[in-house]
């Protein structure tokens, strides 16, 4: 039993971590006792006159600690109770030792700010100031009835105010700072979206589309995940700019974009990835029959798109699919996008308002499919 109790101990105290229960409990253990040696060498020197009523308020502290080691070690009461008792015991105890020990006591006055603060940064501002106020009115109570501590009021009044400002100040800054980082966090995030968004049609730019294409090609890679790409180059987009002009362009643009998002999952990435042209990223996909559904979907929603007062215009799309496999291989992102661009140069060839669909690796090419 002797032995359960030990090991552990030694383990906390080499090295501490004060951010662990036991490790704060050895922390206390570790403080009165070197309080405790600094009290013997004070009073063989002469710098203390006074050691019985000092060795009687620090070992009943000495005593507090030993014992809580205990009480953590055989996970004594809840966690949550355990936390409220050692800061309450914490603070009264550590006042009995300040009204026995009296001015032996003043080097570590300091004591009940660092408690509380300690019980901020572990458990959370409430329990800080919990400690502030149990703190402040314990070792107030026990200054006030010290004989010794009468003597300065001003330093038990200095005293008192510490524990009550240091601690609650540190945890109100804390929590500025926190709440500052979390804002600077949600700027840098819109900036970042900012930086990879289309301002035109609010699709990914290409920037966005490649760092989604990238990840697609991790998931197949690492999961074996079945993946597709598809670029869509728009057909009769250029007589739309000449005609009408770019104003008419772009509102053109903007529509088909709408019509894309309503033929693509929400776990799809799609963008405007230059000019009238557009990427999509389609992740866990089934199979090659799902994929060239959603492509023949894609070319009847951009046919839909009207020209305002130009009837005679219409919009027709060539799209070039490279499916990503494990077993089909998937390459980097420029062969991937090779691919999928010389099979999108070939449906347009080939008459327009079509796709071609291949495997990103050519020695496992599969047969190019179209559809009018």
């Amino acid at each position: 039993m002797a032995v359960s109790f030990v090991r552990p101990l030694l383990r906390k105290i080499l090295p501490l971590n004060l951010g662990d229960e036991m490790g704060h409990a050895c922390f206390r253990l570790t403080l009165v006792s070197a309080f405790s040696l600094y009290l013997v060498l004070a009073y063989f020197t002469g710098h203390i006159s006074e050691f019985r009523n000092a060795a009687f308020g620090v070992a009943a502290f000495f005593s507090f600690a030993f014992v809580w080691i205990g009480v953590v070690h055989l996970s004594l009461l809840t966690f949550r109770s355990r936390r409220v008792l050692s800061i309450m015991l914490d603070q009264a105890v550590f006042a009995f030792a300040a009204y026995h020990a009296g001015e032996v006591m003043a080097p570590v006055m300091w004591g009940p700010v660092l408690m509380a603060i300690g019980n901020g940064l572990r458990n959370g501002p409430r329990f800080a100031k919990l400690s502030s106020l149990m703190g402040a009115l314990c070792t107030g109570t026990a200054l006030w009835f010290s004989p010794n501590w009468n003597l300065v009021p001003l330093v038990c009044e200095g005293i008192i105010a510490s524990i009550l400002i240091l601690p609650w100040y540190t945890v109100v800054l804390a929590e500025q700072v926190e709440q500052a980082k979390r804002a600077m966090q949600a700027r840098a995030a819109i900036f970042e979206s900012a930086s990879r968004t289309d301002s035109l049609t609010e699709l990914l730019n290409r920037s966005g589309f490649f760092l989604a294409l990238q990840n697609a090609l991790d998931q197949v890679r690492g999961k074996g995940t079945r993946s597709a790409v598809m670029l869509i180059d728009l057909d009769g987009f250029k007589a739309v700019n000449d005609a009408c002009g770019h104003a008419a362009g772009d509102e053109a643009l903007r529509e088909v974009a709408l019509r894309l998002r309503s033929c693509f999952r929400s776990s799809d990435k799609i963008a405007r990835i230059g000019g009238d042209e557009f990427g999509i990223v389609l992740s866990d996909v089934s199979n090659n029959d799902s994929v060239e559904r959603l492509a023949q979907k894609a070319i009847e929603s951009v046919a839909e798109v009207c020209i305002p007062g130009r009837p005679d215009l219409r919009l027709g799309a060539s799209i070039g699919i490279c499916a990503l496999s494990r077993e089909g291989g998937c390459g980097d992102c420029r062969s991937v996008m090779d691919v999928a661009d010389r099979l999108m140069y070939q449906a347009k060839r080939a008459g327009k308002n079509q796709f071609r669909i291949a495997s990103a690796y050519a020695g496992q090419r599969t047969a190019a499919v179209a559809h009018a």
